[in-house]
Parts: C-alpha cells; sequence; structure tokens
C-alpha cells in the first residue's frame, strides 16, 4: 500500500515533474525552479570558461573575442592598466598567442551570481626560458552571457621555471 502512494512520488522526483492537482485530474507539468535555473547558468558559464582556455590554446583570437562584449575590460594581472573595448582587447590577445602559451585548467569553475572564478596553469617560454604561472581569472557576464569584465589574478611569486 504504501509502496503505490510512494511510486508517483519517486518518478516526479526522477523526471523532474510536479505532481500538484494531479490526483485532482490535472496532468503533471514540468517545472523548472531556481535551483535548476543556477545549474543551467553555472553549467554555461564554466562551458565558456572551457572555451576561453581552448581559444586561448588554439590562438584563435577572433574566437576569444566572441566571448566579449563590445565594452568588455581587461586588467592583466590585477593592479595594471585596465584595457577597454575589443580593439584593446584584440590588440592584447594578439600578442599574448605570440607567446605560444599553453593554458591548462588546474581546479574547478567557480559560479556566483553572473561572476565565475577558475584557477589554471600558463606555460610559456620567457628568455627561451620555460616557466608556468598558476593563475586565476575571473569573468563578470552581462545578461547576454557575454564577458563585460576579465580580471587576472597572478604575480611574480606564481611564476616559477617549468622544469620545477
Amino acid at each position: 500500500m504504501y509502496r503505490i502512494k510512494l511510486l508517483p512520488i519517486l518518478f516526479s522526483l526522477l523526471l523532474g515533474v510536479s505532481l500538484v492537482g494531479c490526483g485532482s485530474g490535472k496532468r503533471a507539468k514540468n517545472q523548472i525552479t531556481d535551483r535548476d535555473k543556477a545549474i543551467i547558468k553555472a553549467q554555461r558559464f564554466s562551458d565558456i570558461a572551457d572555451s576561453y582556455l581552448r581559444y586561448l590554446n588554439e590562438k584563435d583570437v577572433d574566437r576569444i573575442l566572441s566571448l566579449y562584449a563590445d565594452n568588455a575590460t581587461i586588467e592583466n594581472p590585477v593592479g595594471s592598466d585596465v584595457l577597454l573595448g575589443k580593439v584593446s582587447l584584440r590588440v592584447f590577445y594578439t600578442n599574448a598567442v605570440l607567446k605560444n602559451l599553453l593554458a591548462t585548467k588546474t581546479g574547478e569553475v567557480r559560479v556566483a551570481g553572473n561572476e565565475v572564478a577558475f584557477p589554471y596553469q600558463l606555460r610559456k617560454n620567457v628568455d627561451g626560458v620555460p616557466m608556468m604561472i598558476d593563475v586565476i581569472d575571473i569573468f563578470v557576464f552581462d545578461d547576454t552571457d557575454k564577458i563585460i569584465s576579465m580580471r587576472s589574478f597572478w604575480g611574480p611569486f606564481n611564476e616559477k621555471p617549468a622544469n620545477e
């Protein structure tokens, strides 16, 4: 008897549907909760962070810029001059990809509201010496899921020879 009453509840949990009003002949309807929306947005922002690193490794400046809003800013590293707009961003990323960079995510993407933070390691050659830099980037997104701000946290203490 208890199994019969629990089955519809278990099915509703598995299928993600609400059974409110089902006993009165009404059909079950799909309901997306605020938590579901937050999870979907977090996955979308996480995918954008992964795409950013992939495009950086592919040296694809156009695809990197496609992630940004027209009036976006970059502060890399934090404390340096802030670059504004896609023209400045194009110069920045064109110079960056010429340095033969390799970016590898080193931890999970963290999402809060319209912001993400993610750690990665950047490998590059500096005067012929292979170096690695541990970096944390923070993106802020607008309502169209375009990056409006990128702040990159790293400093001299995060740089070391790649053979360490």
